[in-house]
């Protein structure tokens, strides 16, 4: 599953916002996701992609930031 796909699913089961309006543009915030449930989400991110998600990075404002980090921090299909 893509980051972004697996972000889509995690809104539309906790925030109840329909997949189909959100963008990478969509603020996380406005979608209805608050910090806790922002957490919530890394560490999921975390455990299906096994990385470690530095604990001073920047929180993520909208979808596309949060498919950026989760981008820069997978490991690689090829190796």
């Amino acid at each position: 599953m893509e980051p972004l796909d697996l972000i889509k699913e995690y809104i539309n089961s906790h925030a109840d916002h329909p997949p189909e309006n959100l963008t990478l543009d969509s603020k996380l915030d406005a979608v209805g996701l608050d910090s806790l449930a922002l957490l919530e989400l890394m560490f999921k991110i975390e455990d299906k992609y096994n990385i470690k998600l530095p604990d001073d990075t920047k929180k993520p404002e909208s979808i596309g930031q949060l498919v950026e980090l989760v981008e820069k921090f997978k490991p690689s299909a090829g190796l």
